[in-house]
């Protein structure tokens, strides 16, 4: 059984945020996932804290099994990419600052991690978000915005994967505004890996029950 999931998408603001949270319900239900989220900026600063916007619509979920800070353990202001946000905090975070993190949520639970950015943006100072993935030997899910363009995203990543030599296990077409368009067959055409169209929240339920036989 693989002890993690993780969450990706082909660049920011896809919808990984939005999938993994009704995902991580069933999933820990089903299965006792916890979630993990290494890094986020753009945080708010609240009363001394950071708040993380969407580590926190993870924690309203399992606010009662984990903490926010085991969730999101590295949280920044500014708005950039984690890497720029480390370097110009002056600080100093590693993949192995990551896996220790992770490695120290209670239980021995299995986990859905969410990245940060797309798979191949930086996620700290020495890698990318596929990098992890590599690290952690996680089952994959890449998500997909259903938009013009999204085609080519997808098939790229979906190269640069193989190359890498990391799983790619499932795709979800997030398919939240309807369209004219015919992406999630153009895309079907130059893969073999099973493609979700997500549409609303029964998609959910086939997202899980392939992941499950994945475990």
């Amino acid at each position: 059984m693989s002890k993690y999931i993780f969450i990706t998408g082909t660049n920011t603001d896809v919808g990984k945020t939005y999938i993994g949270t009704k995902l991580i319900k069933i999933l820990h239900k089903k299965h006792g996932f916890l979630a993990f989220k290494p890094i986020e900026t753009g945080c708010k600063k609240i009363k001394k804290m950071l708040i993380p916007a969407d580590s926190t619509i993870y924690h309203d979920v399992l606010k009662n099994y984990q903490t926010l800070e085991e969730l999101n353990p590295y949280r920044f202001i500014p708005p950039v990419s984690p890497c720029l946000a480390i370097r110009d905090a002056n600080k100093k975070i590693y993949m192995k600052d990551y896996l220790k993190k992770l490695k120290s949520l209670r239980y021995d639970s299995p986990v859905l991690i969410e990245g940060a950015g797309g798979a191949f943006s930086p996620l700290a100072l020495d890698g990318l978000n596929i990098d992890f993935m590599k690290i952690v030997r996680s089952i994959n899910i890449l998500v997909i915005k259903d938009e013009l363009g999204c085609i080519s995203s997808a098939i790229s990543n979906i190269l640069a994967f193989e190359k890498y030599k990391v799983r790619l296990d499932l795709l979800v077409l997030n398919t939240k505004n309807k369209n004219k368009m015919d992406n999630l067959n153009e895309i079907k055409k130059f893969t073999k890996i099973p493609i979700v169209n997500y549409t609303n929240t029964t998609s959910i339920t086939m997202i899980e029950s392939i992941i499950s036989k994945l475990l």
